[in-house]
């Protein structure tokens, strides 16, 4: 592979790897992959995970961006006060404007951990460019943030999941009874989110975005527009448990039709700390950009008239 330092952007402010392959020809026709920031982890990732999935994509022939947004690693601070709901879409299309510039990239798969899942769904909503988002260990993205009431209400829900789950039925429940058994646990936090999850479930549910028709309305127009996202879930992250929470029963059938595409990655944290775990990660978004890949190809030698399968037809 060949990796370079860039700059790109409105102000030439953005800093980023471009790992591409040794051979310049491989990525011909590929979407070019871009990863963005967890939180304020700069561009190598937790534990350099970027770094490894950038490579490993680059051996398969993808060009692969890993940037850091404004004010986070080596970019300069933005000097306009966009929130970061707004600069962090922003200066992904300005990714998206510079491999096109350099590499002739004109479809893209993003991809982040936690706020870099939420940064690459808002951007795939916005620009049709994008043809895959990985969304790994999403944070609560598919409800109304704006709406105090309804983010307190499933976040607690969320966790109250999350505690039961991780105690009773995960891979982690021997280390969780041991260190329920001998006090090491928060049980003040995991007390107020049960019964805060309790209680509101007893109130009549007045917000809208909870249920699984509007939760799912980002994944359906996606769809639609024939964008795939992947969900990666880490057993030991409550990213899962907010999905069950917010779809219910509508998260098997969806995925079960194709519209939502789950991947649960058994024994590891929300970082994937361990090397075996990283690994694995590794492996799943090869695969996924794969059959995306061999998808898009089977779509293009389609007949001009043969329709292309609704995804509203599924559900």
């Amino acid at each position: 592979m060949i990796e370079d330092a860039v700059r790109f952007g409105a102000t030439q402010s953005l800093v980023g790897i471009l790992t591409t392959p040794s051979d310049r020809d491989a990525d011909g026709g590929l979407p070019a992959v871009i990863l963005l920031n967890s939180g304020l982890v700069h561009r190598p990732g937790p534990n350099r995970i970027y770094v490894k999935i950038a490579r490993s994509l680059a051996a398969m022939g993808y060009a692969a961006l890993r940037f850091d947004f404004s004010g986070i690693g080596d970019s300069g601070v933005r000097e306009d006060n966009l929130p970061f709901a707004r600069s962090c879409v922003i200066e992904t299309q300005e990714a998206m404007d510079f491999l096109n510039t350099h590499q002739g990239s004109n479809t893209f798969i993003l991809m982040g951990i936690c706020s870099g899942a939420l940064a690459s769904l808002r951007t795939a909503r916005q620009d049709p460019r994008v043809v895959g988002a990985v969304l790994i260990n999403p944070a609560y993205h598919l409800h109304d943030r704006d709406d105090a009431d309804l983010d307190a209400t499933l976040i607690n829900r969320t966790q109250a999941r999350h505690y039961w789950r991780i105690l009773l039925r995960s891979s982690f429940r021997g280390k969780g009874l041991v260190r329920a058994l001998t006090g090491r646990i928060d049980y003040r936090t995991i007390l107020k989110a049960v019964m805060t999850a309790a209680c509101g479930a007893a109130r009549p549910q007045r917000q809208r975005a909870s249920t699984p028709e509007d939760a799912g309305a980002d994944l359906l127009k996606l769809a639609k527009r024939g964008a795939r996202v992947l969900h990666v879930c880490s057993e030991g992250d409550p990213s899962s448990d907010y999905l069950r929470t917010v779809l219910g029963s509508r998260l098997d059938e969806w995925r079960a039709s194709g519209l939502l595409e789950l991947e649960v990655i058994p024994g590891t944290n929300h970082t994937f700390m361990l090397l075996e775990h990283q690994e694995y990660l590794v492996h799943v978004v090869r695969d996924w950009a794969r059959s995306l890949t061999q998808h898009k190809e089977r779509a293009c030698r389609r007949a001009p008239d043969t329709p292309l399968s609704d995804p509203e037809d599924r559900i």
